[in-house]
C-alpha cells in the first residue's frame, strides 16, 4: 500500500510541483492574513519534494523568477499591498532555499 503511494508520487512529479506552486499562489492572492504554519508547511512540503525528487537548484530559482514576476505585476497594479508583501516573502524564502541547494550541489 505504501509502496504504491510512493510509486504514484514518483510518477506524478509535475502534479506535485504544480500543487505546491498553486498553494503559494492561493496564499498570495486569496488567503488574507499571515500564518507561519501555512508558510512553513508549504516550504516543508517543497523541501521534502527536493529530497524525494532530487530537484536541482535551477528549478527553485525558476520558482523564484516566477514569484518575482508575480510580485512585479502586483506592485504595478496595487503598489504596496498585502499580496505584494506576501509575494516578496515567498520570493525571499525560495531564494534562500535555492542558495542552500546550490551550495550543496
Amino acid at each position: 500500500m505504501i509502496k504504491k503511494g510512493i510509486l504514484i508520487l514518483r510518477k506524478n512529479k509535475p502534479v506535485v510541483l504544480t500543487v505546491i506552486f498553486l498553494a503559494i499562489l492561493a496564499d498570495i492572492f486569496f488567503i488574507r492574513g499571515n500564518s507561519d504554519i501555512r508558510i512553513f508547511g508549504i516550504l516543508g512540503v517543497y523541501i521534502i519534494s527536493v529530497f524525494f525528487y532530487k530537484l536541482k537548484s535551477r528549478l527553485t530559482f525558476l520558482f523564484s523568477l516566477a514569484l518575482l514576476g508575480i510580485m512585479f505585476i502586483e506592485f504595478l497594479f496595487t503598489r504596496t499591498s498585502e499580496s505584494t508583501e506576501k509575494a516578496a516573502v515567498w520570493l525571499y524564502l525560495f531564494l534562500a532555499i535555492g542558495i542552500i541547494q546550490k551550495l550543496r550541489e
